[in-house]
């Protein structure tokens, strides 16, 4: 978990860290995004790209689609059509906000536990 770090930081609410894949699909360039969750809140997610070439193909306030797997032993839960906006990019990452709070979000809390057992 973990909370404001900077008093420049517009961002509101906790944040989980997070690795898990992420599809993000952007609307304005119509192509789709592989990469790495790398935190998470209610309100939106930061997300590593696998090809940063393609984060030029992209940009700021651009509407985006994103899924989210989890995978478990046996099976695999997918998040999908999580409706965003791109409100950041930084080297090979981008940050989206989400157009609605994240209903799912204590999934990943539990997760997370389950994964450390």
């Amino acid at each position: 978990m973990q909370f404001k770090l900077d008093v420049n930081d517009n961002r509101s609410g906790i944040r989980l860290d997070f690795k898990l894949p992420v599809d993000l699909q952007c609307h304005g360039a119509e192509v789709l995004l592989c990469g790495v969750m790398v935190n998470i809140s209610v309100h939106g997610m930061l997300i590593e790209l696998t090809d940063e070439a393609l984060l030029s193909t992209v940009s700021v306030q651009e509407d985006c689609t994103a899924k989210v797997v989890f995978s478990g032993h046996g099976s695999r839960l997918v998040i999908e059509d999580l409706h965003a906006k791109v409100v950041r990019i930084d080297g090979k990452a981008l940050a989206i906000q989400f157009v609605r709070p994240l209903e799912w979000f204590l999934l990943f809390n539990v997760y997370k536990g389950k994964q450390l057992r």
